[in-house]
């Protein structure tokens, strides 16, 4: 049920969005401009809890570029959760994690086409888990944490529409790169 509202919260900000973005396109300075992208992906994530490993699971959510190709600042906010069985106590995790992403975006383009972009910057995660043992649900919120994250996407641009896939590490821990968190994502972005 909640992905069902959050996909219309995306579509009525980009149908909005857009609209506005024809009178907005005049007033920024020659060779700027701004897009907004929904995205909807997957995700790698280590968990530390009951025991390390790792889990996969779908995101969804909205970026917001704005900027010339090269240097922009990024706005991003997805959306995931998961639920895992055990078999030992607890039975069964629940964790749904909200995600902002602040930072910078630099873009290459190879022809009026074809671009290629890289990304570094900042990310607040708010993690909220949800236990399941012996048919008793505890709910726990962890602390927000703020993790460096960097990321490169190809494309192609079709007039005001552009079709994306990108790929993002979130770092975790620089000693142990099998602790980083990887997001993949396919987006459709409308801007001028």
């Amino acid at each position: 049920m909640q992905f069902r509202n959050a996909k219309w919260f995306v579509v009525g900000l980009v149908s909005v969005l857009g609209s506005i973005s024809s009178a907005a396109s005049f007033t920024l300075t020659k060779g700027a401009g701004y897009q907004i992208e929904p995205i909807y992906g997957f995700e790698t994530v280590y968990r530390d809890y009951p025991t390390p490993h790792i889990n996969t699971r779908i995101m969804y959510g909205a970026r917001l570029t704005v900027g010339s190709d090269l240097l922009s600042g990024e706005l991003e906010y997805t959306k995931a959760s998961d639920t895992e069985d055990f078999s030992t106590a607890p039975e069964k995790i629940k964790t749904e994690d909200e995600k902002l992403k602040l930072g910078v975006r630099s873009t290459y383009r190879f022809n009026t086409i074809v671009f290629a972009s890289g990304r570094l910057g900042g990310q607040a995660t708010k993690e909220t888990r949800t236990e399941t043992s012996g048919g008793v649900e505890t709910k726990t919120e962890e602390p927000i944490k703020y993790n460096p994250y960097a990321g490169a996407s190809v494309g192609v641009t079709l007039g005001p529409l552009s079709l994306s896939v990108n790929s993002t590490v979130i770092f975790r821990d620089g000693s142990d790169m099998s602790k980083n968190d990887y997001q993949n994502t396919f987006s459709v972005g409308i801007g001028y």
